[in-house]
């Protein structure tokens, strides 16, 4: 499992069980430990302060176990670098210089897993993640690798609004439904999402096209469509700061594999290349 998805539904489709038997397995342990674990919170279901700390306590108790058992496998038999990751950073960001890793790296296998989820990554076998916010996961060591400000962008021979959000706000956005930066954006810009006219597409990529034909317009990292607006794709119409917010590398406690070093120490030369001079 790659954790709580906010909703019995959610975590009966992980499971492959039905949602009676979340609910009732949740109804199970709650007579057990004589304490209310999940509340309802707006559509979906929260953990309490009890429930929240027995999550945690038995996710690092099973991780360790998952942990053992993977060592204990054929610890001799070679096995690909996992890297968990944001979809849109994957796509946008990481796939379009994998040529350059492979041609450096060509002994080393990946495993990218791109998850819009905080993946933890003892409990998943998880060797590098690549998180956006601002840092602090708990039981993780995280480090900043790229900062994000953030850019309001339209196509490039689209009709182009003044800058000014109350106009920005009459047009037609585009967001992927897996995006988590997205929202954070358009909080910081002071969006309205009630009031705006939204379209969801599956992924970032699909964002992206819709927008460099026209098709409204979008809200990204600018780390995210750097090579867009040099090449004049797209048009940036709202520029902000990070504000603290950027992509960091996240690993789990103990000791790194050699591949994950050589993963890693590439990935900053990339970010290093990235940065505005």
């Amino acid at each position: 499992m790659s954790g709580w998805r906010g909703s019995f539904s959610a975590a009966a489709r992980e499971l492959n069980v039905t949602h009676a038997a979340i609910a009732q397995h949740v109804r199970g342990l709650e007579a057990e430990f004589a304490t209310t674990l999940m509340i309802r919170s707006g559509q979906g279901m929260a953990a309490t302060d009890t429930g929240a700390a027995l999550a945690r306590g038995l996710a690092e108790g099973f991780g360790a176990i998952a942990a053992a058992v993977s060592a204990a496998r054929r610890p001799d038999l070679p096995r690909p670098l996992r890297v968990t990751l944001t979809p849109s950073f994957a796509e946008s960001w990481l796939t379009p210089r994998l040529a350059d890793f492979w041609a450096r790296h060509p002994e080393i296998a990946l495993s990218l897993l791109p998850d819009p989820e905080v993946v933890d990554p003892v409990r998943e076998g998880i060797d590098i993640a690549i998180r956006f916010g601002a840092g602090g996961w708990p039981g993780c060591e995280a480090t900043p690798l790229l900062p994000a400000p953030f850019v309001v962008v339209c196509g490039s021979g689209a009709r182009r609004p003044r800058g000014e959000l109350g106009a920005l706000q009459r047009m037609r956005w585009l967001f992927s439904n897996v995006n988590a930066e997205q929202r954070i954006w358009g909080a910081t810009l002071g969006l309205d999402f009630a009031a705006l006219d939204i379209a969801e597409l599956p992924t970032n990529g699909m964002v992206l096209a819709a927008v460099r034909a026209g098709a409204g317009i979008t809200v990204q990292p600018r780390t995210l469509v750097e090579a867009d607006l040099d090449e004049g794709r797209l048009i940036a119409l709202i520029e902000g700061e990070s504000g603290g917010l950027g992509y960091h590398i996240v690993r789990p406690p103990g000791a790194r594999r050699p591949e994950a070093t050589r993963f890693v120490a590439w990935l900053r030369r990339q970010a290093n290349a990235a940065r505005p001079r």
